[in-house]
């Protein structure tokens, strides 16, 4: 199963997929653990010990969201070198161009996409 796509749309997707991994890269080792890093003493007063935290939380959540998007830029690479980039995990359908040339680690197609939310959604709700 090769990839819907000509050479010249997966090696424009290669190059955008590249230059993201490099600039998250780049952010990661910029920031380095400081974001992530609570002075005691710089937060004498509750309320600035609270933002502290909350700050550090917001610095975590982002950090989790770069190692998951480099994880799945690595795999979309992956698939371009193994000729299934382009495929929904789910359908084993083509993903639009559109999608992929705006989000190229796609993984799943729109549809897809859209319903996992709508089971993660009710997995919410019931829990």
């Amino acid at each position: 199963m090769g990839s819907p796509f000509d050479k010249k749309f997966l090696e424009s997707q290669k190059s955008k997929l590249l230059e993201l991994k490099s600039q998250i890269m780049n952010s990661i080792a910029e920031h380095g653990n400081s974001d992530f890093h609570v002075d005691k003493d710089q937060t004498t007063e509750d309320g600035d010990q609270a933002q502290a935290y909350q700050d550090q939380n917001v610095a975590f959540g982002l950090r989790e969201r770069d190692l998951q998007r480099l994880r799945d830029i690595d795999i979309a690479l992956s698939k371009i070198d193994d000729g299934s980039y382009g495929f929904c995990e789910e359908t084993d359908e083509p993903i639009g161009k559109t999608r992929l040339e705006k989000m190229p680690w796609a993984r799943l197609s729109v549809e897809a996409a859209e319903e996992l939310e709508k089971e993660q959604g009710r997995f919410r709700i019931a829990a």
